[in-house]
Parts: structure tokens; sequence; C-alpha cells
């Protein structure tokens, strides 16, 4: 027998093993989770013709849908109403429209807690689209092995149970650092917003095991105009932004088609405004843009509350039946929200809507998850075979230390102040000189197993710096807060950088001055941190200033006076390492802004609304 016989003979015999192997870890992982409820898989319900993976997806949606019962209708089109929207006599199981996955899956830890990367602020600044689809994979298939452990949102009661669909990427555009959710965007950048939405959606969706399904489906955030949550006397649920078509093709709309086109995004999300006048929910824009030019044939959900803003808010209509006709007719096809279970048999009653109507939303909402492959034989599909070490791997942790690396941007380095020498006596000062829980932003799902909010298995700010300082000393204080008018703890953070031979200064925000729902009035450091700041950097010490934070901070005084700045953003799980690691020469960062830092003056010159 020839050398390559001999080798072809052992090649098969090694692929017999691996295939031996993977049906034994099928078969184990079943066993471990067959608790999940499936479709399709008893004797009474096998029998359906929707059940029948050999007809063609079209027949089997008809059929499936001719046999709901009106009454099972709304709950199948209302988000988050699992466990309660499954129709036993048809053997549907429960499915949860909801799920977030801005820089990770927001869920619960299953057998271990799903990896999260720096926020979306961050991750535009390392301009890495190649970064953002690896991420997309890994948050796609951690999504899966959470959702068969039956993990719920990142809540105590573990409810609802995540589904398959993320209500991610926000691709909204950072046009203004007021913005409370300037965290949850990669940039300012139309063009740029697109790349990066086109990137994690083909990442999350197109998984790597199984090319016939979904891995996930991305839910491109928020339809359209959004960007602004409470300002003054107005929120986002009663604001009514005027866009002319030329700013609407070339600043709000761009991300969103790259994303459709080029992504093949299949979730769109509509959000609480309204755009010239008509709620964005109840807009032809949906069906005329959306699904008439650019071709999308997936679903759209409402934002949390948006359909009953169409008439309690916008006074667009006058009662939530009308609402939901509105919204329903224009496509919005879930609604996240009370107005469908309440109003839409109603609705239907007194022809506001017809059959057809809510019958499409079905046909279209069903239909991801029959391309999820929830409908069909479990045996070889591999998706419902992740097993809960695909979470939080070594390798998902690799690229999210990367991903924390790349995000940081450098903004100055007088004199070459840094890297940092290691080995000698370094204070760490400000507000965030220990920061944990702050370094993750938001839209958070658990990451340390003890209980949803708990960070004590994160390394802390002083426990990254005191690392990578070897054999030097680490002190710390805070100095101030970040929103108080105490300077009660100047003294000992000023004593403690004069004993120093090297100082951090760490500044920022926090979400008690920039979140969803609220929006900043000034871009300046809040509090006294720039009295305390202007203290710390006159002393003439080596001092870097690490910026915590999510809409742009103007530092004007540190511009011209700090001998370094870095930028760190909301830089996730492993953020005080990635800053540590900038400090002491561990990495060279090259990371690049993607948002504007304007100076102080900016909100005075510059109308929000």
């Amino acid at each position: 027998m020839c050398i390559r016989d001999r080798y072809q003979r052992r090649v098969r015999g090694v692929e017999m093993v691996m295939k031996a192997l993977a049906l034994a870890l099928i078969v184990l992982v079943s066993l471990v989770y067959g608790e999940i409820p499936r479709a399709c898989s008893t004797s009474d319900t096998d029998k359906f013709p929707f059940c029948n993976p050999n007809l063609d997806l079209d027949s089997r949606l008809k059929d499936l849908i001719s046999r709901i019962s009106d009454a099972d209708k709304p709950k199948l089109l209302t988000a988050r109403s699992s466990p309660n929207n499954n129709i036993p006599s048809l053997g549907v199981p429960e499915y949860d429209w909801g799920a977030n996955c801005v820089h990770g899956v927001q869920s619960r830890c299953g057998t271990r807690c799903p990896t999260s990367f720096p926020n979306p602020n961050a991750l535009g600044a390392t301009w890495n689209m190649s970064l953002v689809y690896d991420m997309g994979q890994v948050i796609g298939i951690e999504l899966r092995a959470l959702w068969l452990e039956g993990a719920g949102e990142n809540r105590p009661d573990n409810l609802p149970h995540v589904g398959l669909d993320c209500w991610s990427p926000n691709i909204n555009i950072n046009r203004d650092p007021r913005w409370g959710r300037n965290v949850e965007v990669a940039t300012e950048d139309p063009y740029i917003g697109g790349l990066y939405g086109s990137a994690y959606t083909r990442g999350l969706q197109e998984g790597k095991l199984d090319k016939r399904f979904l891995q996930a489906v991305v839910t491109l955030k928020h339809w359209a105009a959004y960007s602004l949550e409470n300002y003054g006397n107005v929120t986002r649920h009663n604001f009514n932004a005027i866009v002319n078509s030329y700013d609407l093709a070339n600043t709000y709309f761009p991300a969103f088609k790259t994303s459709v086109i080029d992504g093949n995004a299949k979730g769109i999300m509509c959000s609480y405004n309204a755009l010239n006048g008509i709620p964005t929910c109840a807009s032809q824009f949906l069906n005329t843009t959306l699904r008439g030019d650019w071709k999308f044939d997936g679903y759209v959900t409402s934002d949390s509350g948006a359909v009953a803003d169409i008439y309690t808010q916008h006074k667009y209509v006058p009662d939530a039946e009308r609402a939901a006709a509105v919204a329903l007719k224009a496509g919005t096809d879930i609604n996240s929200g009370g107005v469908y279970e309440s109003a839409l048999l109603k609705s239907l009653a007194d022809k506001y809507v017809s059959e057809d109507d809510i019958n499409l939303a079905l046909y279209r909402t069903f239909k991801l998850r029959f391309q999820l492959g929830l409908f069909d034989p479990i045996d070889d599909q591999p998706y419902w075979h992740v097993p809960p070490t695909a979470v939080n791997t070594p390798e998902s942790q690799a690229l999210n230390l990367l991903a924390t690396r790349q995000s940081m941007v450098l903004l100055k380095n007088d004199k070459n102040t840094l890297p940092f020498p290691k080995g000698k006596k370094v204070a760490v000062v400000g507000p965030h000189f220990n920061a944990t829980g702050v370094l993750l932003g938001n839209y958070l799902g658990q990451v340390c197993p003890k209980s949803p909010g708990d960070t004590s298995c994160m390394t802390s700010m002083l426990e990254a710096i005191s690392a990578a300082n070897n054999n030097g000393i680490v002190i710390g204080a805070e100095g101030c807060s970040v929103t108080g008018s105490s300077t009660n703890g100047f003294a000992e953070a000023i004593a403690l950088a004069k004993a120093a031979d090297y100082v951090i200064l760490a500044l920022g925000l926090d979400g008690s001055v920039e979140a969803e729902g609220k929006d900043r009035h000034s871009i300046t450091l809040p509090g006294v941190q720039d009295q305390f700041s202007q203290e710390i950097v006159n002393l003439g010490k080596p001092t870097a200033v690490v910026l915590i934070n999510g809409g742009a901070v103007a530092v004007d005084w540190l511009h011209d006076h700090a001998p370094a700045i870095l930028e760190a953003f909301y830089p996730g799980f492993l953020g005080a390492i990635g800053i540590a690691d900038v400090i002491f020469g561990n990495y060279n960062p090259g990371g690049k802004l993607a948002a504007t830092i304007y100076d102080g003056t900016f909100t005075s010159q510059s109308n929000f609304l």
C-alpha cells in the first residue's frame, strides 16, 4: 500500500471518530436540555403539514397560520410575552421577542456568564469591522447556548426567557454629545454606521455551524431619526423630528440601508419619536422605503411602549384600537407593549384592520422562527446542540481583550509621558479610581455568577494597575464622586499624588449622568471633577488622565495642561486590564475617535432640539 493510501485511510478513520464524538455530544446535550420546549415534537402535533420539512416554507407557514385562532394571535404578535404565548393544541412553544445583545447577550448566566464586550462607542474607535463581525459571531453562538439552557433576561425572576432575536445593534447617529444613548452607537458618521451594522448583522445571523438556518436574528434600531431622550419639556415619547428628504437620505437612512442590503438584516425596531408629524411605528416608510425600495424581508417590532405613544403622546389617533391598526397596517409586526393584546381584536371587529393584515404580521414573524430551525427535526441541527461550554470561552475572552485594547484612543501624550515605567510608585485618583461596574456601560447581561448586578468577579482599576506595575507600589483614593459637590476627599487624594512618582487621574461619567431616558445639558465634567483634576495636574507629576464615558466629554483645561489623556469610553468587562496595558506599555494604543469631542461652549452654541 502506498503512503498516500495509508494517509487517506488514516484521515477517514479520524473523520469517523470525530463524527462519533460529535454524535455522542449531541445526545449528551439533548439529554441535558430536553426541557426546552420544541415545536412538532409529539405524536399529536408532528402530523400537521407545517411540521413537514419536505414542504416548501410558504406552504408550511400558511398551514400554521390557518390553524391559529383569532384569540391566540395578539399574544403571538406581542414582545416579551413568553412564557404565556404558546399554543399547546398546535404544539407551538413559547417564544420571546426582545433579547438585547448590544455588546453581549443581555441574559442571566447559564452554566457560564455571557461575554460582555466593550460598548459600541468604544468599538467604533477600533474602526475594525472584522472585529465587529467576530463579536457578532460570539454573541450569536452564546445566545444559542444560553437559550438552550433556558436563560432569561437579566432579572432576578429570570423572565422572560430569551429568544433568538436580538434587539441590536443600535445604529442611530451620534449627532450630539448630549444624547444619553451615545454609549450604544459606534459613530457620528452614517457610512461607518452602515459598515458597523452590516458587520454585526452578518456575524450574528450567519453562523458557522449550519448554513441552512439563521444562527440568530438582528433587530436594527431605532428607525428613524431617533437621538433624544429627555431634554427640556420634550421627551423621546412626544418628540417630532422634522427632517428634510436630503437629511433623511444622507444622514439617517444610510446605516439602515447598508445593514439591510449588504448585511441582510432580518429585523428592524421602529422608534418612539414621530418623523415629520407621523409616529415612526405608523409610518409608511416601513412599507415604501424599507420593504419596497430596499427589499427588506424580515420583521419589524416597536420599541417598548411606542405603539401606545401613537395615541397617548403623539395624539396621532384617538385610541388604542386605531393605534394598533395604523401600526399594523404600516408594517409593525410585533408590539412591545400591551396595545396589540388589549386592542387588536377589537380593532379587527371594528374593521380598522383585516384578517389579512394580522396574518401578514404572523407570516413575517413565524417565517423567522422557521428560518431559525425551530420547526424542523433537531437531530441533525447543530444549533440545537450548542453546549454551555460555548459561552465565555478562552477564545471569546481573547477577542474581548483585543477589542478592549483596540478601542483605546490616546488623545494626548506630551513628552512621551506614557507609557509609565514599571516598578514605580503610582497613585490612582478620581471618581473611577477603582472602577468595576461603571466600565460595563449599559444593556448588560449578568457578568458574575453570584447574582444579577454583581461585579465582584471583575478586575478593578486598582487591581489591574497593580498587576501591570511589576514590583511597584499602587495607592488610590476617590478624591471626589462623579456628580457630587463635596471636596472633602481632595486632601487625601492630593497627598497620595504628592507621594507618588506617577499619577493616573480617572475621571468621567456614569449612568446617573447619561442613560436611556436621560440626556445631558452640559458636556463638561460633572460635579467638582474639573476643580479636583486641576489641583492634581498642578502638582507637576507625570499624570495620565483616563476618561470613562459614553457621550464625548469636553476637557478644555485638561486638553491644554494634562501631560497625557487616554479616552477609554465604557470599555467593558476587561476594561481595567486594557487601560493598564496601555498605561504601562503592554499595548500601544491605536484607536481613533469615531465621534467629535467638542469644547465646553458647544451646548450654548448648538440647539439640541
